[in-house]
Formats: structure tokens, sequence, C-alpha cells
């Protein structure tokens, strides 16, 4: 008796509930609706303590390495300053050449590339090295902030609690971003500007549900540091204002002028890095030498240490000369270019509104000088200098405006606007390169600008993934594994246990090979493969096409998000490289609405040839009245071949080709025979395996 199992309800019902199985606690049962905000609740208050923790441990090192700094001023003198620097990095280039080299740098590259290539991905062993690596260069003086570090921080530790409630990659990659949202809301009390930051520079993606998830995380993050440090944010700026529209035009210069100051910040950075590169000092020395050279320039002004946001206020009010002013500008660019192109652990968020905000404060007062009077207080163009240059720099316009409202007010938004969007505009006309991608790109990964644009994104894995993969019992025989792939077009079979869950592969070289051994006596369960990778129906066809690829895959399984037990159908490479090669019919309409997709798991494909005086003859498919699993999938015409949409009438001799199961094929090929003669023919209700040949032989 054959044990091919034949598609039962079960596959076809909605599971209210999904069960995790997590260390020291074991299987857990959460609802299906609520396990994504239980995810991102888990990520947010990770991102939040992160982020607290991290604010304490830089705070304490600050204070001992200020004590180690009065200590070397009272035996040498203060030229020792320099020195407190390098020895702060020793600690952090042994974490870098020995444990881990993500720590290097600003850390959102990492993260970026985890969404991008690596499914969310991110080693948990980078939590803790990133964590004390910015410890030590900030608490040392490195000219850096602790955003990046703090994104990178999050998101393995949100990667590590996907991985133990046994998520799936999209999952995976969703969470990474959610992390990244956490780490920016905690770190500057701005969950709006976390939101955007997650979904503008590192998901890239914008839909209702990952909104969703990276919000939640952003507010439980932000309410994590909110508990402990209330809703300072470092920045106590004066209530500013514009005083007539007027203004608006010399914000746009600001603008223009943040667009070249961005571009030459990202510039400067990149040509540390390759500076180091080019002299060939390794790793272990690097850091080192690169905070030494910060620790000299420290000599010429010591507020180039640090993230230095504190003296935004200052600069704000007016309360410094700008012959001051600019020589800030200068030193914080070249320190802060040394402190992350050496491989420092710090990020550039903090330098770029540093040097922003010198910026503006410095055309602030040069407006106030030539028009005197008209001009409003130099502290709204520090304000719109803060965020033009990230936006420049970033090439992130939301996450700039949104920061920078939630951190000054926003009673600045058309200035803001102004500036911001010139800045981004401009940069992106002049260079593709932003203070993020450079690295990637270097890397050998190109990012789009434009995610948008590619055709992929628009389409899904339910739209794609075929539904004809037979599915046999665990118990299933060799001879009914090859009965079941002789029947289908591709070259692997499903395996459910008995209650129709979905447990494995089997692929047509599993079964020659035992085959060959003679190994007759072998069951589906010996030979099944439970699938690492799986893909949920709803995801886009970039990101499984990035993971087949990565994977070097052919095909992968598509399970039910609800309930992964549940395999919904199978997605090979050729089927994605169909959708490719039929751009056309896309991009003019041509798709429309798509039909409900019928789950045909187990089916099978068969030839059935329109009779004159059968029920199919002069009927359109749509009165023809194909059992509840069939579907007509070509008809084939003297010599052509006919779409079957529902207002087409068959005619007689037409040859349909119709996707079934094999329950039902009787019930199809009476529809298609003549019933005169169809007791004469019985030879009709045999098997009849599609003529043409498999295209799909090769896919594995």
């Amino acid at each position: 008796m054959s044990l091919v199992v034949r598609p039962s309800r079960r596959f076809g019902t909605r599971s209210a509930q999904l069960f995790w199985r997590l260390p020291l606690v074991g299987r857990v049962r959460v609802p299906r609706d609520l396990a994504p905000l239980l995810l991102a609740g888990a990520v947010g208050l990770a991102a939040g303590f992160a982020a607290v923790v991290l604010t304490a441990l830089v705070d304490a090192l600050i204070t001992v390495f200020d004590e180690l700094a009065s200590l070397l001023d009272g035996l040498a003198g203060g030229w020792t300053l320099m020195l407190v620097p390098a020895i702060a990095a020793i600690p952090v280039a042994l974490i870098v050449s020995r444990i881990s080299a993500e720590t290097q740098g600003a850390g959102v590259p990492y993260v970026m590339v985890a969404v991008e290539r690596a499914g969310g991905f991110v080693r948990p062993i980078i939590a803790p090295a990133k964590l004390v690596a910015t410890g030590f260069t900030l608490g040392g003086g490195g000219a850096a902030g602790r955003e990046g570090p703090i994104v990178l921080i999050a998101a393995s530790l949100a990667s590590t609690i996907g991985r133990l409630a046994r998520q799936p990659s999209d999952m995976l990659v969703l969470m990474v971003a959610a992390a990244a949202a956490g780490g920016v809301a905690a770190t500057f009390n701005t969950p709006i500007a976390g939101t955007f930051f997650a979904l503008e520079v590192v998901l890239r993606r914008f839909n209702v549900r990952n909104f969703t998830i990276v919000v939640v995380a952003a507010v439980l993050a932000n309410i994590v540091a909110f508990a402990f440090y209330g809703d300072d944010t470092g920045l106590n700026l004066p209530d500013l204002d514009i005083n007539s529209n007027w203004e608006l035009f010399l914000h746009a210069i600001v603008g223009v002028s943040a667009a070249i100051g961005g571009i030459l910040f990202v510039r400067t950075r990149f040509f540390t890095e390759d500076v180091f590169e080019f002299l060939g000092v390794s790793m272990m020395v690097r850091p080192i030498l690169g905070l030494l050279a910060v620790g000299a320039l420290a000599l010429i002004e010591s507020n180039i240490l640090g993230s230095g946001l504190e003296q935004v206020q200052i600069f704000a009010e007016g309360g410094m000369a700008v012959s001051t002013l600019a020589v800030l500008m200068v030193l914080k660019l070249i320190a802060a270019s040394l402190t992350i192109g050496s491989g420092a652990s710090g990020g550039a968020f903090a330098p770029l509104l540093f040097v922003g905000a010198t910026l503006g404060a410095l055309m602030g007062a040069g407006f106030e000088s030539a028009l005197p009077g008209i001009v409003g207080p130099t502290g709204t163009y520090v304000v719109v200098g803060m965020a033009a240059m990230f936006a420049a720099a970033a090439r992130a316009p939301f996450t700039s405006l949104f920061i920078v409202f939630e951190l000054s007010g926003y009673s600045l938004i058309l200035p803001l606007m102004t500036a911001v969007a010139l800045a981004t505009a401009l940069a992106q006309l002049l260079t593709r390169d932003t203070i993020y991608n450079v690295r990637l790109r270097r890397a050998g990964l190109d990012m789009r600008d434009d995610q948008s644009a590619l055709p992929l994104d628009d389409l899904t894995v339910e739209t794609t993934m075929r539904t004809d993969t037979p599915i046999v019992s665990r118990l299933a025989t060799i001879q009914d594994l090859a009965n079941a792939m002789s029947q289908s077009r591709g070259n692997v079979v499903a395996v459910a246990d008995q209650q129709n869950r979905f447990i494995g592969l089997v692929t047509a070289t599993d079964v020659a090979s035992a085959l060959a051994r003679g190994e007759l006596n072998r069951r589906a369960f010996d030979l099944a493969v439970v699938a690492p990778l799986f893909l949920h129906q709803d995801v886009n066809l970039r990101y499984a096409l990035s993971l087949l690829v990565e994977h070097d895959v052919r095909q992968l399984p598509v399970v039910a998000r609800e309930d992964e037990t549940r395999l919904m159908g199978m997605l090979t490479q050729r089927d994605v490289l169909r959708e490719v090669a039929q751009p056309a019919t896309r991009e003019s309409g041509q798709r429309g609405a798509p039909a409900p997709v019928r789950r045909l798991v187990g089916a099978v494909e068969i030839e059935v040839r329109v009779e004159p005086g059968s029920r199919a003859d002069l009927s359109t498919v749509s009165e023809l009245h194909l059992p509840e699993a069939s579907v007509i999938t070509a008809i084939h015409r003297r010599g052509e071949v006919v779409i079957p949409r529902g207002s087409v009438r068959l005619e007689a001799n037409d040859l349909a080709i119709v996707l079934s199961v094999p329950p039902e094929e009787a019930a199809v090929r009476a529809l298609f025979a003549n019933p005169a003669s169809q007791s004469r023919n019985n030879w009709w209700f045999l098997p009849h395996a599609p003529t043409t040949p498999s295209d799909d032989a090769d896919d594995r």
C-alpha cells in the first residue's frame, strides 16, 4: 500500500499559537499575534539596558583616566595628556586584533551586512567585546560617539535572543533593525529618530509590520534609559526661532555648506584608514597610534576629546569666539577620522553633529555680523548645521530631522527641512559615498540607495512558489519515494509525520544513492534532511534570492509563519529567475490582481483533451466548475498556448493542462470526456504523465 500522504485540512488551517523552545524553560506556548511584539519588547529592553551599561562604563572610565591624566601631569607636565588616549587604546587593540575584528569603527556597517547578507546573524561575542572596546575608547578621550557601538551591541543581543527563540532569518533581520532603533533611542532619548534610523539606514524597507516592531523596541529602550537618566539628553538648548521667513535663504546656504562639509568628513575618515593600510600598520598597533595622534591634537584644543556634544549648548548660546570655533571644527574632523579610521571603537554620529554645530555657529556669527538686527539667534544656525551635516554624510534626512526636533524642539521646522533637503540632494548629486556604505562597497557589497527600485521587492514568495511538491509519510519506502518523484516536476519530496507536520526533505539524489547501495528497506525518515533554512510566504523575492545565493542552495521550503511545521510550498532559484525574466509584463500592469492561491501540496499535472459533446466543450473556464483542489494552468489550441482566464471558452480538441490531486483526477477527466464514449475509454482514468520534459531536473 502506498504511503503517499493526501493533503489534509491540517495544512490549510491557521494555528493560533506558536511554541518556542527556550533554554532552561523548554517549550513555551505563545499566541501567534503576540509573538512579534514580545520579541520586539525583549529587543527594546535589551537595547535600553545595553545603552545604560555602556553609558555607566564610559563615565566610570572617564573618571579613571582623568585621575591618570592628573597623575601624569603632576609627574611630567601637561604634555603627558597626549599619552592618556594611547594608554586607553591598548585593551582596544587587543580586542580588535585578537577577539573580534567587528568591534573596530562605528559598527553600523556590520549591522547593515547582517541585515542584507547574513539573515540577521550577529555573533554573540560582539556584544561584550564592543562594550569594553567602546568604553576604553571613549573613556580615554577618543573623539567619537556611543551611538554606532550601541547599535552593534544591541544588534548582537537581538540576534542572540532571536536564535534562542528559534526565529527564522526574516524575523532575525527585523529584530536586528529594531535593536538599532532601540540603541539610538536610548542613547539620545529620541525614540522617533531611533525608529527612522532603523528604517532609513539599517533596514531600508518600510511597511506597517516593520514599523510596528521597530517602534515597540524604540519606545521600550527609551523607557529604560528614561528610568535611569530622566529626560536629560545632554543638550539643554535655549528656545530658538527665526526672525522672518527671509532667513530661510540663509539656512539654505547652511545646507549647501553642510553638504560640502559632510562629503569632506566622509573622505577624511576613510583617507585616514587608507593611510594606515598603506603604511602596513597592524591592527595590534593601529588604534594606539591613532589615539596617540588624537592626544597630540588635544594639546592644541582639549574640547575635541570625547563626543563633544556638551559643547553644543555653548555654541548655541554664542559663548565661543569665532577663531576657536574654526579650530574646533577642523581639529574635531581630523580627530574623529583618526579615532574611527584607526580601528578604535566609536561612532560617527556625535562627531558629525559636533562638526555641523561648529559650522552652523560660524555661519550664524558671520550672518549676524553682515546683517545685524535681521538675523535670528546663532543657536538656530547651530541646530540647522547639525541636522544638515548628518543628513549629507549619512544620506538619512528623516533621521536627521527627527533627532534634532527631539533634541531641540519643533520650532525650527521650516529652516531644518530646507537645509536638510538641500544638503541631502547636493551630497547625493556629488557622490554616492556615505559614512556607512563606503566600507561595505570596499568589502564588495554595493548597497543601492534606491532599494524600492528593485523589481523583486514588490513580489512575494507566495506569488512565485510552487505548491505541487509531493508529501510522503515518514514511513514511506524507497519505492513510494520513487513513485512520488516520478509524478512531480521537481526532484524533491517533503516528509511529514502522522499529524502531517513537515519534518524534512528527501531529494532524488538521496533515493538514487540508496538504490545504488541496495538499501531497499530504508524509510523516508531515514533519508529526510531537516531543512536548516526556510522561508515564509510573505517575504519578498529579493530577500529569498539572497538567501538562496548566500547559502548556495537551489531551493528552499516555504512554511507558514504562524506554524512552521506546515509546509506551504517550495521556492527554487529557477522560479525566481522566471520572475526576473518577465519584467515587461509586470511593468505594464498585465499581472493584475493575484488570484487566490490554491494549496495543491501533493498535486500532479495531467493533460486532458476536450472531447466534442463533453461538459467542457463550449464552456468558459469559470463555468466549468472544476473540483476544489484542481486548476487549469494552460490551454493548447492549434499550436498556440491560451492563458486560461475565466472568460476563455474551451473548444473541442483543446488540450488542457490541469494541476490536480490524485483523488480528484477521475472527476477532472470526466468533465472533458464525452459521456457516450466515456465507458468505452476507461484508459482515460489511468495516470497520464505530462509529455513535456521537466525543466527542473537540476533543482537541488
